[in-house]
């Protein structure tokens, strides 16, 4: 290929490969035609929605011929769903899905592969900054990337939640559906019936709970003589979390305690149990979300499913490269030391996976070779 790739004329093709040899049963959406689907295209603009489709088939057809950069669907299922009113469209009930993303938890590799940009004064470095350290702006621009370190620790906060929804919410994990999301993190989806109906403001509630958010050792402890020590003793739900805590610090499991202290063991449970979920996606009983199997356009990486099991065992980035056969040789201007599997250091001029030099071409990187052999 020449230098200087159009990234969108670059991934548009490799993206048309994968689309050609997707079968029926890899793409992993029920209730087709009570969903909406959106698209977004290769070079162009904004958002195509309100799509309906009447059967699996057609939603396939629709992939292999128009090659999209980004697809999703509804979590919400409806009587109308191509109808452009969202009133109009008749809701008739939403998954419960969660959204956890790498960017909501700290991570030391950012350091290696993440930098910013402050808009006020031109300053810039390594790492993720809330503010500009020189001139104190909020007016930053980050270019992000992923690595192994990322989606490990993604994956933590997942197996965090999954331990909720099973212990504390009672339900299975053949009920939980995973999915990488191809490029900082992982969605949660449940289609159980018993959740389809849920609110806002109930799905806010599970969010709070998983979160930890609202809690206060004032109404877990019970004063006794001495101090103070848990009302209860089951091993479940927040109770649970806060006596494994009181074991780890002061060597039993409901030990006599000042408030102060159980206030201190609280706060250790949370910062170390909670799940790093974000509220906008659950409580959305509208939300659009990236269909299973799909391609991230920002990646080239595949939106992966995988049952609890899988995730637990399994190497996240192989299950999710596509573009596994040969290499790419680029000359990379800048850019991150390490992304995906793969390390950048030793020189500007490499040879690289497939896989991982198109991540580099669609997330920005500045490429001013791109040769495929």
């Amino acid at each position: 290929m020449s230098s200087a790739p159009d990234p969108a004329r670059v991934g548009r093709a490799y993206f048309q490969k994968y689309y050609k040899s997707v079968g029926g049963n890899e793409v992993r959406v029920t209730f087709i035609p009570s969903r909406e689907f959106a698209f977004s295209y290769f070079g162009e603009e904004g958002m195509h929605r309100h799509i309906s489709f009447s059967k699996l088939e057609e939603l396939v057809e629709h992939l292999r011929t128009t090659v999209p950069r980004h697809a999703f669907y509804s979590t919400a299922y409806y009587r109308d769903p191509c109808v452009k009113d969202m009133d109009g469209k008749g809701w008739l009930g939403a998954d419960l899905v969660f959204d956890i993303d790498v960017d909501h938890v700290e991570t030391p590799c950012k350091e290696l592969h993440d930098t910013w940009s402050c808009k006020s004064c031109g300053a810039s470095g390594w790492g993720s900054v809330t503010a500009c350290p020189r001139c104190g702006s909020n007016t930053i621009e980050r270019h992000t990337w992923v690595c192994e370190t990322c989606i490990s620790v993604a994956r933590d906060e997942v197996l965090k939640l999954v331990d909720f929804l099973e212990m504390d919410l009672g339900l299975s994990r053949q009920e939980l559906l995973v999915t990488f999301s191809g490029h900082r993190g992982f969605h949660v989806h449940i289609e159980a019936p018993e959740v389809r109906e849920l609110g806002q403001d109930s799905r806010r509630e599970i969010v709070d709970y998983v979160k930890g958010l609202g809690l206060d050792a004032r109404f877990l402890v019970t004063k006794t003589r001495g101090g103070y020590k848990l009302r209860s003793e089951t091993p479940l739900g927040w109770y649970g979390r806060v006596a494994r805590w009181a074991l780890i610090k002061f060597g039993s499991e409901n030990p006599t305690l000042s408030l102060s202290e159980w206030q201190s063991v609280l706060k250790e449970s949370v910062s170390k149990e909670a799940a790093a979920v974000d509220e906008k996606v659950t409580i959305d009983t509208k939300r659009l979300i990236r269909l299973p199997n799909s391609l991230h356009g920002k990646t080239g990486l595949r939106v992966a499913p995988f049952t609890v099991h899988e995730l637990e065992n399994f190497n996240v980035i192989d299950r999710a490269k596509v573009f596994t056969s040969g290499e790419v040789a680029v000359r990379l201007e800048g850019g991150p030391k390490r992304v995906l599997d793969a390390k950048l250091e030793g020189g500007r001029e490499l040879a690289l996976p497939t896989y991982v030099a198109l991540y580099l071409l669609l997330n920005g990187a500045k490429l001013l070779k791109f040769d495929a052999r």
